[in-house]
């Protein structure tokens, strides 16, 4: 016997009835001298069966005739009990057709006994057992690659010819379906017109048909797929060839890629907003500087210019309204480029905080009017205030999402017969906020489905399908939860429900403000620095009455200037210069004269670079967003010169 495989033994079971045979099998694998070979001897046929099923031998020799029973029998009932031993039928005559009857049991050999030989039987033996051995191998292949892609989390199927023979239950699944059996042995164009988006289906029929190009792998290809239900998902295909339960077969697996889908659409998404962030700040800061010298400009002449005017009262009643209306359209405008910040923040709004849901619904309001105006009347419904605990950002989104929506869901032209009507309450411990329109509705059946990324139900180019799906993520996030009710014809109610947040039960009261010197406040020193000498020049209006103003365009010589030993009592300084920023600035002087630097005051028209919100986030130094009331600005310079001269005394 060959050493081949393990070094263990080879156990070896005798089924014989007759004890000569018996002593002439013994004798024939003693002559071969292997000490490897182990024989058990069973006379009886209950207890062959036993041993046969037991699992404890490499083979079986069993004699065809066995009294009452038959080899050929008692393998089939051994087969019953689990017995996978292979097994070489002994018989004392040749016969063709126990030969056949041998080879459809599964007998693996036929030995006649007069005709047998230590060599014969040692080959038969080491044939038998290698064989079974390999097709165990194989039987175990087989069951660890059903295995294998029955945990695919891929729907793979299998097709013999034209028809489904297998399929795995992620692709019954993502197909919708409850079992199976509702795909098994459907023929590949039933399939394909079930399942497949019509748009797809011809191409994928005419691959089918088409031969693999030189039997590999086809690449995966992106499709839609038709979901029991009628959903359709986006999915990627693929075939190739395959040895399946012993047939050549075509397989497929599908893929899906809506939650792929899902995260490209939001990473595109998070870029354009970053972008618009970006684009929104620097808008706000172009616009903040001009809108900062004319609202400056309008209040020196105001309280300055006007006062002095040799004027009739009636001429002087005139000016008045005109500045007044100058600074209600300045202070409108000012009001527009605030709401940027919804975009410019974007994702580096730092942590949430506790907000006013009527002040956030106002902003939104807003920046949706255009939208809502040519469509429907908008009422506010407002309850009592309430707080929640958010991303300004992030209930700002979503509110303006849901108002757009609402107004899309009406036609133009009869603005006097719709409305859009924001509702706010609070429910015990939650806070709602409902948008409700009078718009087209959304069927019954679809109203769950709007909540699925790229459903939409609105025109081809208008919606992406993503707006609702990341609304509900964005609430559900914040632990509160997107309702959606709709009737067709009548409209739809989208509710947001959040944890409301109490209202402080005890009110603190603001601590003592230092006492300051009751004696007017000091003449000081004071430098401007700011690249927009419009700006400059208005800073220095509101206050070279009360204080000496050196006005400086360039950071660079601000610092030339400050670390060559020039005194000023406070440094207003913008943030987003050209050459030297305001920061560049402050760092500067911070590593040369730490005093210097605190002395500074920054002006800003946005911080809308991530290292400007960065750095205003960290410094103590007060800051004056751009357009300021100069009043605001007096009043700060005053309050830092009083402070300075109680420092020192």
């Amino acid at each position: 016997m060959s050493s081949e495989g393990a070094p263990g033994p080879l156990r070896i079971l005798l089924v014989e009835d007759d004890p000569d045979d018996f002593i002439l099998v013994r004798d024939a694998l003693r002559e071969l001298g292997d000490q490897r070979l182990v024989l058990d001897w069973v006379e009886d046929a209950d207890e062959a069966i036993a041993a046969m099923a037991s699992g404890h031998h490499d083979v079986c020799l069993l004699d065809y005739r066995l009294g009452a029973i038959t080899g050929l029998e008692l393998m089939r009932q051994a087969r019953r009990r689990g017995a996978r031993l292979p097994v070489i039928l002994l018989t004392g005559q040749s016969d063709t057709e126990v030969d056949r009857q041998a080879q459809e049991a599964g007998a693996a050999d036929f030995v006649v006994k007069a005709q047998m030989t230590p060599v014969l039987l040692e080959r038969s033996i080491r044939y038998s057992v290698q064989h079974a051995r390999t097709l165990e191998a194989l039987r175990r292949s087989r069951a660890s690659f059903r295995e294998l892609i029955e945990r695919l989390p891929d729907g793979v199927c299998v097709i013999h010819g034209t028809s489904i023979t297998y399929v795995n239950p992620a692709l019954f699944t993502l197909l919708g379906c409850a079992s199976p059996n509702e795909l098994l042995g459907l023929e590949v164009q039933e399939l394909a017109a079930r399942f497949l988006h019509e748009e797809d289906r011809e191409q994928v029929l005419r691959e089918f048909e088409a031969p693999l190009e030189g039997g590999g792998q086809e690449p995966f290809r992106e499709v839609r797929l038709v979901r029991a239900s009628g959903e359709s998902i986006p999915a990627e295909l693929a075939r190739f060839p395959v040895v399946f339960e012993g047939q050549p077969c075509t397989m497929y697996i599908a893929r899906d890629l809506t939650e792929r889908k899902r995260m490209q659409s939001q990473l595109v998404l998070s870029d354009r907003m970053a972008s618009l962030g970006m684009v929104a700040g620097m808008i706000a800061h172009d616009i903040n500087n001009p809108l900062a010298y004319v609202l400056a400009n309008l209040h020196i002449l105001e309280g300055d210019v006007l006062p002095r005017l040799s004027v009739t009262a009636s001429e002087r009643e005139e000016l008045q309204a005109l500045v007044a209306d100058a600074q209600l359209g300045a202070a409108r405008a000012r009001e527009i480029v605030q709401q940027f910040r919804i975009f410019s923040r974007g994702d580096k709004e730092p942590r949430r905080q506790i907000l006013e849901v009527h002040q956030v619904i106002e902003s939104a309001l807003r920046m949706a009017g255009n939208e809502i105006r040519y469509r429907a009347r908008l009422v506010r419904d407002y309850g009592d205030p309430v707080r929640v605990e958010a991303r300004e950002v992030e209930l700002g989104q979503v509110l303006l999402n849901l108002l757009v929506n609402a107004a899309q869901a009406i036609p133009e032209g009869d603005a006097e017969r719709h409305e859009i009507r924001v509702v706010t309450r609070q429910r015990g411990e939650e806070a709602v906020i409902e948008v409700r329109d009078t718009g087209v509705g959304i069927p019954a059946d679809r109203i769950e489905r709007v909540f699925e990324p790229f459903f939409t139900t609105k025109p081809s180019g208008i919606g992406t399908g993503l707006g609702l799906p990341i609304c509900r993520s964005i609430i559900q996030s914040l632990g509160g939860r997107l309702e959606l009710e709709s009737v067709v014809g009548r409209g739809s109610i989208l509710r947001i429900v959040l944890p409301a947040v109490a209202p402080p039960s005890i009110v603190a009261l603001p601590q003592p403000a230092r006492e300051l010197p009751s004696s007017p406040s000091r003449r000081g020193r004071i430098l401007i620095v700011d690249d927009e000498p419009l700006v400059s020049q208005a800073i220095r209006r509101s206050l070279q009455r009360e204080h000496e103003v050196v006005v400086l365009t360039s950071a660079r010589e601000a610092h030339a200037r400050l670390t060559g030993g020039e005194q000023f009592d406070v440094i207003l300084c913008d943030i987003m210069m050209p050459e030297m920023s305001g920061i560049d600035l402050y760092e500067e002087l911070a590593r040369v004269g730490p005093a210097l630097s605190e002395r500074m005051v920054f002006l800003t028209g946005g911080a809308f670079t991530p290292r400007a919100r960065e750095f205003l986030g960290q410094i103590k130094n007060p800051c004056l967003e751009k357009p300021f009331n100069p009043r605001d600005l007096q009043e700060l310079v005053r309050t830092l010169l009083a402070e300075d001269a109680a420092s020192r005394a």
